[in-house]
Protein backbone atom coordinates (compact mmCIF):
# COMPACT_ATOMS: atom_id res chain seq x y z
CA UNK A 1 0.00 0.00 0.00
CA UNK A 2 1.31 3.45 -0.93
CA UNK A 3 -0.14 6.93 -0.74
CA UNK A 4 -0.20 10.23 -2.56
CA UNK A 5 -0.99 13.63 -1.08
CA UNK A 6 -3.39 15.79 -3.06
CA UNK A 7 -4.37 19.38 -2.44
CA UNK A 8 -8.00 20.44 -2.93
CA UNK A 9 -8.60 24.14 -2.44
CA UNK A 10 -5.92 24.34 0.23
CA UNK A 11 -6.98 21.12 1.97
CA UNK A 12 -4.38 18.36 1.79
CA UNK A 13 -5.79 14.85 1.37
CA UNK A 14 -3.84 11.59 1.54
CA UNK A 15 -5.00 9.03 -1.03
CA UNK A 16 -4.01 5.39 -0.48
CA UNK A 17 -3.79 2.77 -3.23
CA UNK A 18 -2.23 -0.66 -3.75
CA UNK A 19 1.32 -0.89 -5.07
CA UNK A 20 1.46 -0.38 -8.82
CA UNK A 21 -2.05 1.05 -9.08
CA UNK A 22 -0.81 4.62 -9.26
CA UNK A 23 1.03 3.88 -12.48
CA UNK A 24 -2.09 2.40 -14.05
CA UNK A 25 -4.57 5.08 -13.02
CA UNK A 26 -2.41 7.77 -14.60
CA UNK A 27 -2.84 6.21 -18.03
CA UNK A 28 -6.37 7.55 -18.46
CA UNK A 29 -4.96 11.09 -18.43
CA UNK A 30 -3.32 10.44 -21.80
CA UNK A 31 -6.23 8.93 -23.70
CA UNK A 32 -7.01 12.00 -25.79
CA UNK A 33 -4.43 12.37 -28.57
CA UNK A 34 -3.28 15.77 -29.70
CA UNK A 35 -3.19 16.71 -33.36
CA UNK A 36 0.17 15.05 -33.94
CA UNK A 37 -0.85 11.82 -32.19
CA UNK A 38 -4.19 11.24 -33.89
CA UNK A 39 -4.79 8.26 -36.10
CA UNK A 40 -4.33 9.18 -39.79
CA UNK A 41 -8.12 8.99 -40.18
CA UNK A 42 -8.39 12.22 -38.24
CA UNK A 43 -6.22 14.09 -40.71
CA UNK A 44 -8.51 13.19 -43.59
CA UNK A 45 -12.21 13.67 -44.29
CA UNK A 46 -14.45 10.63 -44.42
CA UNK A 47 -14.64 8.89 -47.78
CA UNK A 48 -16.46 11.12 -50.22
CA UNK A 49 -19.08 9.96 -52.66
CA UNK A 50 -20.09 11.68 -55.89
CA UNK A 51 -21.86 14.76 -54.60
CA UNK A 52 -24.43 17.05 -56.15
CA UNK A 53 -23.39 20.71 -56.42
CA UNK A 54 -25.54 21.50 -53.36
CA UNK A 55 -24.00 18.67 -51.35
CA UNK A 56 -20.51 19.68 -52.44
CA UNK A 57 -21.13 23.21 -51.24
CA UNK A 58 -22.20 21.78 -47.87
CA UNK A 59 -19.15 19.50 -47.82
CA UNK A 60 -16.89 22.51 -48.41
CA UNK A 61 -18.41 24.20 -45.33
CA UNK A 62 -17.96 21.01 -43.31
CA UNK A 63 -14.30 20.81 -44.28
CA UNK A 64 -13.60 24.22 -42.75
CA UNK A 65 -14.63 23.09 -39.25
CA UNK A 66 -12.87 20.82 -36.75
CA UNK A 67 -15.48 18.30 -35.61
CA UNK A 68 -15.99 16.42 -32.37
CA UNK A 69 -19.02 14.41 -33.54
CA UNK A 70 -19.48 12.38 -36.71
CA UNK A 71 -22.93 13.38 -38.02
CA UNK A 72 -24.65 12.26 -41.21
CA UNK A 73 -26.04 15.36 -42.91
CA UNK A 74 -27.55 13.42 -45.81
CA UNK A 75 -26.79 13.36 -49.52
CA UNK A 76 -23.39 11.78 -48.88
CA UNK A 77 -22.10 14.47 -46.51
CA UNK A 78 -20.79 13.24 -43.13
CA UNK A 79 -18.85 15.34 -40.64
CA UNK A 80 -15.40 13.86 -39.86
CA UNK A 81 -15.69 13.95 -36.07
CA UNK A 82 -13.22 12.54 -33.59
CA UNK A 83 -16.00 10.28 -32.29
CA UNK A 84 -18.42 8.30 -34.44
CA UNK A 85 -21.16 7.29 -32.01
CA UNK A 86 -23.55 5.94 -34.62
CA UNK A 87 -22.44 2.30 -34.17
CA UNK A 88 -22.91 2.67 -30.39
CA UNK A 89 -26.45 4.06 -30.34
CA UNK A 90 -27.97 0.78 -29.18
CA UNK A 91 -25.61 0.69 -26.18
CA UNK A 92 -27.10 3.85 -24.71
CA UNK A 93 -30.39 3.34 -22.83
CA UNK A 94 -32.48 5.61 -25.05
CA UNK A 95 -36.17 5.07 -25.81
CA UNK A 96 -36.86 4.26 -29.45
CA UNK A 97 -39.37 7.11 -29.51
CA UNK A 98 -39.47 10.36 -27.53
CA UNK A 99 -42.79 11.68 -28.79
CA UNK A 100 -44.27 14.37 -26.56
CA UNK A 101 -41.18 14.62 -24.34
CA UNK A 102 -39.16 17.68 -23.40
CA UNK A 103 -35.48 16.67 -23.64
CA UNK A 104 -32.24 18.34 -22.51
CA UNK A 105 -28.85 17.50 -24.04
CA UNK A 106 -26.14 18.71 -21.65
CA UNK A 107 -22.82 19.78 -23.24
CA UNK A 108 -24.10 19.29 -26.78
CA UNK A 109 -20.94 20.39 -28.70
CA UNK A 110 -21.74 19.62 -32.39
CA UNK A 111 -25.17 18.31 -31.38
CA UNK A 112 -25.05 14.63 -32.27
CA UNK A 113 -27.33 13.65 -29.40
CA UNK A 114 -29.65 16.63 -29.68
CA UNK A 115 -30.33 15.90 -33.35
CA UNK A 116 -30.82 12.22 -32.54
CA UNK A 117 -33.46 13.14 -29.95
CA UNK A 118 -35.23 15.32 -32.50
CA UNK A 119 -35.12 12.42 -34.98
CA UNK A 120 -36.80 10.23 -32.37
CA UNK A 121 -39.73 12.61 -32.19
CA UNK A 122 -39.10 14.68 -29.06
CA UNK A 123 -41.57 17.54 -28.74
CA UNK A 124 -38.83 19.93 -27.62
CA UNK A 125 -35.06 19.52 -27.55
CA UNK A 126 -32.83 21.99 -25.71
CA UNK A 127 -29.11 21.68 -26.41
CA UNK A 128 -26.92 23.13 -23.66
CA UNK A 129 -23.44 24.48 -24.37
CA UNK A 130 -20.92 27.04 -23.17
CA UNK A 131 -20.45 30.23 -25.14
CA UNK A 132 -16.69 30.19 -25.68
CA UNK A 133 -13.47 28.41 -24.77
CA UNK A 134 -13.07 30.88 -21.91
CA UNK A 135 -15.61 28.81 -19.95
CA UNK A 136 -13.72 25.53 -20.22
CA UNK A 137 -12.58 24.18 -16.83
CA UNK A 138 -8.88 24.72 -17.40
CA UNK A 139 -6.05 24.53 -14.89
CA UNK A 140 -4.87 28.07 -14.06
CA UNK A 141 -1.26 27.31 -14.97
CA UNK A 142 -2.42 26.19 -18.43
CA UNK A 143 -4.79 29.10 -18.79
CA UNK A 144 -1.87 31.50 -18.34
CA UNK A 145 -0.15 29.94 -21.36
CA UNK A 146 -3.06 30.59 -23.73
CA UNK A 147 -3.39 33.80 -25.67
CA UNK A 148 -6.60 35.87 -25.61
CA UNK A 149 -7.52 34.70 -29.10
CA UNK A 150 -7.89 31.14 -27.84
CA UNK A 151 -10.40 32.11 -25.16
CA UNK A 152 -12.37 34.32 -27.54
CA UNK A 153 -13.14 31.35 -29.81
CA UNK A 154 -16.89 30.90 -29.97
CA UNK A 155 -18.55 27.50 -29.80
CA UNK A 156 -21.47 26.25 -31.87
CA UNK A 157 -20.22 26.63 -35.43
CA UNK A 158 -20.64 22.93 -36.18
CA UNK A 159 -23.97 22.80 -34.37
CA UNK A 160 -25.42 25.66 -36.42
CA UNK A 161 -24.27 24.11 -39.70
CA UNK A 162 -25.86 20.76 -38.77
CA UNK A 163 -29.08 22.43 -37.70
CA UNK A 164 -29.34 24.20 -41.03
CA UNK A 165 -28.54 21.05 -43.00
CA UNK A 166 -30.88 18.78 -41.04
CA UNK A 167 -33.67 21.28 -40.47
CA UNK A 168 -33.94 19.93 -36.91
CA UNK A 169 -36.23 21.56 -34.36
CA UNK A 170 -33.55 21.93 -31.68
CA UNK A 171 -32.88 25.01 -29.56
CA UNK A 172 -29.30 25.71 -28.55
CA UNK A 173 -29.09 27.33 -25.13
CA UNK A 174 -25.85 29.00 -24.07
CA UNK A 175 -25.56 28.12 -20.39
CA UNK A 176 -22.81 26.59 -18.30
CA UNK A 177 -23.85 23.37 -16.53
CA UNK A 178 -22.75 25.02 -13.28
CA UNK A 179 -25.54 27.58 -13.81
CA UNK A 180 -28.20 25.07 -14.86
CA UNK A 181 -31.36 25.35 -12.75
CA UNK A 182 -35.16 24.96 -12.99
CA UNK A 183 -35.44 28.73 -12.76
CA UNK A 184 -33.36 29.14 -15.91
CA UNK A 185 -34.72 26.36 -18.11
CA UNK A 186 -37.58 24.63 -16.30
CA UNK A 187 -37.72 20.85 -15.96
CA UNK A 188 -37.35 18.06 -18.49
CA UNK A 189 -38.86 14.64 -19.07
CA UNK A 190 -35.45 13.34 -20.13
CA UNK A 191 -32.00 14.78 -19.41
CA UNK A 192 -28.97 13.33 -21.18
CA UNK A 193 -25.28 13.86 -20.38
CA UNK A 194 -22.28 11.91 -21.62
CA UNK A 195 -18.48 12.19 -21.41
CA UNK A 196 -18.55 15.36 -19.35
CA UNK A 197 -17.84 14.61 -15.69
CA UNK A 198 -14.15 13.75 -16.11
CA UNK A 199 -13.62 17.18 -17.72
CA UNK A 200 -15.10 19.16 -14.82
CA UNK A 201 -13.39 20.54 -11.74
CA UNK A 202 -16.65 20.06 -9.84
CA UNK A 203 -18.54 17.08 -11.31
CA UNK A 204 -20.86 16.81 -8.29
CA UNK A 205 -22.08 20.38 -8.81
CA UNK A 206 -22.96 19.46 -12.39
CA UNK A 207 -24.79 16.29 -11.32
CA UNK A 208 -26.71 18.16 -8.62
CA UNK A 209 -27.87 20.70 -11.21
CA UNK A 210 -28.82 17.95 -13.66
CA UNK A 211 -30.96 16.28 -11.01
CA UNK A 212 -32.62 19.61 -10.21
CA UNK A 213 -34.01 19.96 -13.76
CA UNK A 214 -35.11 16.33 -14.12
CA UNK A 215 -38.81 15.61 -13.71
CA UNK A 216 -38.72 12.23 -15.43
CA UNK A 217 -35.35 10.53 -15.69
CA UNK A 218 -31.74 11.33 -16.55
CA UNK A 219 -29.39 9.21 -18.62
CA UNK A 220 -25.82 9.65 -17.44
CA UNK A 221 -23.09 7.92 -19.43
CA UNK A 222 -19.49 8.62 -18.60
CA UNK A 223 -16.00 7.20 -18.74
CA UNK A 224 -14.70 5.11 -15.86
CA UNK A 225 -11.25 3.68 -15.25
CA UNK A 226 -11.24 -0.15 -15.33
CA UNK A 227 -7.81 -0.18 -13.63
CA UNK A 228 -9.34 1.16 -10.43
CA UNK A 229 -11.04 -1.42 -8.17
CA UNK A 230 -14.60 -1.55 -9.48
CA UNK A 231 -16.47 -1.56 -6.18
CA UNK A 232 -14.23 1.00 -4.46
CA UNK A 233 -15.25 4.64 -4.57
CA UNK A 234 -11.93 5.94 -5.85
CA UNK A 235 -10.99 8.93 -7.96
CA UNK A 236 -7.51 9.76 -9.18
CA UNK A 237 -6.89 13.47 -9.46
CA UNK A 238 -5.43 14.28 -12.90
CA UNK A 239 -5.31 18.07 -12.53
CA UNK A 240 -6.75 18.96 -15.91
CA UNK A 241 -3.28 18.90 -17.45
CA UNK A 242 -4.01 16.57 -20.38
CA UNK A 243 -7.02 17.60 -22.47
CA UNK A 244 -8.82 19.01 -19.46
CA UNK A 245 -9.17 15.63 -17.79
CA UNK A 246 -9.53 16.36 -14.09
CA UNK A 247 -10.47 12.92 -12.80
CA UNK A 248 -9.94 9.23 -13.39
CA UNK A 249 -13.08 7.75 -11.84
CA UNK A 250 -13.71 4.19 -10.69
CA UNK A 251 -17.00 2.55 -11.57
CA UNK A 252 -17.98 2.50 -7.90
CA UNK A 253 -17.31 6.22 -7.50
CA UNK A 254 -19.25 7.08 -10.66
CA UNK A 255 -22.25 5.07 -9.50
CA UNK A 256 -22.19 6.65 -6.04
CA UNK A 257 -21.86 10.14 -7.49
CA UNK A 258 -25.08 9.65 -9.46
CA UNK A 259 -26.84 8.38 -6.33
CA UNK A 260 -25.57 11.33 -4.27
CA UNK A 261 -26.72 13.92 -6.82
CA UNK A 262 -30.27 13.73 -5.47
CA UNK A 263 -31.83 10.92 -7.49
CA UNK A 264 -34.09 8.50 -5.62
CA UNK A 265 -33.39 5.52 -7.87
CA UNK A 266 -30.40 4.69 -10.05
CA UNK A 267 -30.02 1.71 -12.39
CA UNK A 268 -26.99 0.61 -14.36
CA UNK A 269 -28.17 -0.01 -17.91
CA UNK A 270 -24.97 -0.94 -19.72
CA UNK A 271 -21.18 -1.00 -19.75
CA UNK A 272 -19.45 -0.68 -23.10
CA UNK A 273 -16.33 0.44 -24.93
CA UNK A 274 -15.97 3.36 -27.32
CA UNK A 275 -12.98 5.03 -28.92
CA UNK A 276 -11.78 7.51 -31.46
CA UNK A 277 -12.99 7.03 -35.00
CA UNK A 278 -10.65 4.64 -36.76
CA UNK A 279 -8.89 3.61 -33.56
CA UNK A 280 -9.19 0.68 -31.18
CA UNK A 281 -11.91 1.31 -28.55
CA UNK A 282 -10.25 2.02 -25.20
CA UNK A 283 -12.80 4.09 -23.26
CA UNK A 284 -14.98 2.15 -20.85
CA UNK A 285 -18.38 3.73 -20.26
CA UNK A 286 -21.06 3.07 -17.70
CA UNK A 287 -24.56 4.21 -18.66
CA UNK A 288 -27.02 4.85 -15.84
CA UNK A 289 -30.67 5.83 -15.80
CA UNK A 290 -31.69 7.81 -12.75
CA UNK A 291 -35.08 8.96 -11.46
CA UNK A 292 -35.82 11.81 -9.04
Amino acid sequence: MSSRKLNFGGVEVAVFFPEGLGRRIRTLGGILPNRAQRHPDHALPLQKRDLTPEAQALQDRVDRIEWYHTIDLGNGVVTPGWFDLRPHLSQYPLPARLDGLRVLDVATFDGFWAFEFARRGAAEVVALDIDSFAEVDMAPRLRRLKDPEYFSRQTGEGFRLCQQALGANVRREVLNVYDLSPERLGKFDLVFVSDLLLHLMNPMKALNNIASVTRGSAIIADVYDPHLPERERLMSYQGGVTHNIWWSISYGALEQMVHDAGFSRVELKNKFLTGYRGMKPILWHAAFQAWV
